[in-house]
């Protein structure tokens, strides 16, 4: 079978064409990528293209970085077979793969499409392959196949635990993504030091759970209240960069704090705070209708308050400015007349309810 490639969106295409094969999930998931990655190119914002497809700015950030995957795997050589596949289906496991090199992330694309994995799979596949790779020379017994990277990241796990269960489960591991058999027999050597390791011992030794922290956890943002908010309680708030290697915030008595994602766009931002908006401001905002019995609903506005200097129209967008002691929230886009107070990054609204009967909507599933 020859490989599927989408065919590429013109720049000049009509946007309200994109936005309507968008909507209806018109083509595959990379045609997906193509359009979101067009109306970009025309400065139509994640934020919009959301707001007008219902595709989630987070959705079409994957897609677009999975579809430059699926790229780069046709141009290094990947099989017809794997090809085929991954153009119906799979774009979650491909993004996984955006940390590897173009020859590695073939090879980790054609492992996980021989043994029918998932995107959880893919990523402990894709940061063993990364970290296996940075190794100066290959350990003892195992090759550089991408099974055998996930079975020394699980045989070594299992070496430096003295939890039974723990080794147990590590050396399970290894042996469902072992590749080689010089591999395989070094793994089958460590499962003979469990019946040594379940001896009885003479004393009790200290157990302690030891974790790492992964570099995407939510990041912690101060919250400034609701409007009406008088101005200077806005710049009452005190800066909340993240300090040390674990990032922890000193934090003032009475400050409210919220947890978000660890966005791109907000870990770009020099100061992001939060502020409470009601459902009616972001419609009049966007010139969009509010349903009825929604205007009232709570929407949080993420604002960098360390862009204040206007830097061209390049900037354009909402701000936040001063009127008459009290904070509001305009358009701009050319040289503003009064001091900003911060850029709005974006939008966000609470977690959507679950609907049986939405479920159904062919709207509501992924690809």
């Amino acid at each position: 079978m020859s490989q599927y490639l989408p065919e590429p969106a013109a720049v000049e295409e009509d946007p309200s064409l994109l936005v309507e094969r968008l909507r209806r999930k018109e083509g595959r998931w990379l045609d997906w990528a193509k359009a979101c990655q067009a109306l970009q190119r025309q400065k139509m914002t994640p934020q919009a293209i959301f707001e007008a497809t219902g595709f989630e700015p987070i959705h079409q950030n994957q897609i677009i970085v999975a579809a430059q995957v699926y790229e780069g795997i046709a141009k290094a050589g990947a099989s017809p077979a794997v090809l085929e596949h991954f153009a119906h289906k799979g774009s979650d496991i491909l993004y996984e793969l955006r940390i590897l090199s173009p020859q590695d992330r073939v090879r980790v694309a054609e492992f996980i499409f021989s043994r029918h994995l998932h995107a959880a799979d893919a990523h402990e596949i894709a940061r063993a392959v990364k970290n296996y790779a940075q190794l100066q020379q290959l350990p003892e017994g195992f090759t550089d196949h991408p099974g055998d990277a996930v079975a020394y990241q699980a045989w070594r796990t299992a070496q430096q635990t003295r939890d039974l269960q723990e080794r147990t489960r590590a050396i399970g591991r290894a042996f469902q993504y072992v590749h080689s058999d010089t591999a395989r027999r070094q793994v089958e050597q460590l499962l003979s030091t469990i019946a040594t390791s379940s001896r009885p011992q003479r004393s009790v030794l200290p157990k302690l759970s030891v974790f790492r922290l992964e570099e995407d956890l939510p990041r912690l943002l101060p919250v400034a209240g609701s409007l009406p908010l008088a101005t200077a309680a806005w710049e009452g708030i005190p800066p909340s960069e993240p300090q040390g290697p674990f990032g922890w915030v000193n934090s003032p008595a009475e400050q409210t704090w919220m947890a978000l994602p660890a966005w791109p766009v907000i870990q770009k931002a020099g100061d992001p705070v939060i502020l409470q908006v009601e459902n009616r401001l972001l419609g009049s905002l966007l010139g969009l209708p509010v349903p009825a019995g929604e205007e009232q609903d709570p929407v949080l506005l993420v604002v960098d308050r360390a862009a204040r200097v206007w830097e061209g129209a390049q900037m354009a967008g909402f701000f936040l400015v001063d009127r008459a002691g009290s904070l509001a929230v305009e358009w701009i886009e050319d040289s503003p007349s009064s001091p900003l107070l911060g850029q709005v990054l974006m939008a966000v609204r609470p977690p959507r309810v679950f609907d049986e009967v939405l479920a159904q909507d062919p709207w509501q599933l992924e690809e």
